[in-house]
């Protein structure tokens, strides 16, 4: 796979990537007294994860002393929402989910969340608008007084497809959006003619155009939201406070399957393969989103910015900055050990 560009939130960072080429000890967080030895990430079932599978699958989580259990979320429609709400509860310690949830819930009081790490951000064809075979639908103007699908009501999908019209000469009011079909259902839903067109992401874009002939109508990553922050990892304020030590072991593996996962394809389809249950004829053909390390305040600031613009938050929070979910921790200048068995 040819190796994408890493964005890092500051120059810090390089001494991120030199610690990882250091001749010196794998320690680091493995050698602290960790104050969980067991936690549970919840996770959003979908290709931004494949730095966390990859960590669990190579055992990096297991050498910075952590035993970690990776659940997918299952209630349908699932959505970053359902992560958040359990983890507030105490049943999840790290979610893994989209900004634009964690953005709301933070400036909307329902929880204090910190982010600790990005999980992706977009490349092309990683996020679509998808519409079934043969159907009438070959432009994006003709989706005026349509119907078009997401996930959940609000969230990452609402947003893109906003942008998407407004590219298009579209205020997004002419479209109309239904808000609860679950990404596995996309295909019958498009088939039933209940919508014209489905937001909807990888892997579910290659294994509905493999099995049921649904096509691309438009991909995502254009206009102003190239290259847009979509997926990251997130934790309470006060889990954060309290597990100070767990979090950095967590971060140092989660890093390392970063990597792994923005330089090693073949990683990322073995992992997709076992966590998301996807074929081997359909992970050869999934495209992929970049795999940051690092968190990069400037470039998940564009949320905000795009929330605010398309009426997800009001106009009073565009002087919300998020790097105030983020700089409390101290994230960016955490060492990242050697990955076992690389060669720098």
């Amino acid at each position: 796979m040819k190796s994408r560009n890493v964005l890092v939130a500051s120059a810090v960072t390089v001494t991120i990537l030199a610690a990882g080429c250091s001749s010196g000890s794998s320690g680091g967080a493995a050698k602290l007294k960790l104050e969980k030895t067991s936690i549970v990430v919840d996770a959003f079932p979908a290709i931004d994860s494949a730095g966390l599978y990859i960590a669990e699958m190579d055992g990096l989580f297991t050498a910075q002393g952590l035993n970690v259990t990776i659940v997918p979320v299952t209630n349908p429609p699932p959505s970053t929402q359902t992560l958040i709400d359990g983890q507030v509860k105490g049943t999840y310690d790290i979610t893994a989910g989209d900004y634009v949830t964690y953005i709301d819930n933070e400036l909307g009081g329902k929880a204090k969340l910190r982010i600790i790490a990005e999980a992706s951000f977009l490349q092309p064809n990683v996020l679509t608008l998808l519409v079934k075979e043969g159907s009438p639908i070959n432009e994006i103007s003709q989706l005026r007084d349509r119907t078009v699908s997401v996930n959940a009501p609000d969230d990452i999908g609402t947003l893109l497809v906003d942008s998407l019209l407004v590219e298009h000469g579209i205020p997004p009011e002419q479209v109309k959006f239904n808000n609860d079909v679950a990404f596995p259902n996309v295909a019958q839903t498009l088939e039933s003619n209940e919508v014209s067109a489905a937001f909807s992401p990888e892997p579910f874009v290659s294994l509905d155009e493999e099995n049921a002939g649904i096509e691309e109508l438009a991909d995502l990553d254009q206009g102003s939201a190239q290259d847009f922050p979509i997926q990251g990892y997130a934790v309470t304020q006060a889990w954060a406070e309290e597990n100070p030590s767990t979090l950095k072991a967590f971060t140092t593996a989660l890093s390392q399957g970063q990597e792994i996962a923005d330089t090693n394809r073949a990683a990322v389809e073995k992992a997709v393969e076992k966590y998301l249950k996807v074929p081997p004829t359909a992970a050869a053909f999934i495209s992929l989103p970049a795999f940051p390390l690092g968190v990069d305040a400037t470039r998940l600031q564009r949320v905000v910015s795009a929330m605010v613009r398309f009426g997800l938050l009001p106009q009073r929070d565009s002087s919300f900055k998020i790097s105030s979910m983020i700089g409390s921790l101290g994230l960016a200048v955490l060492p990242v050990s050697p990955i076992p068995g690389r060669r720098c």
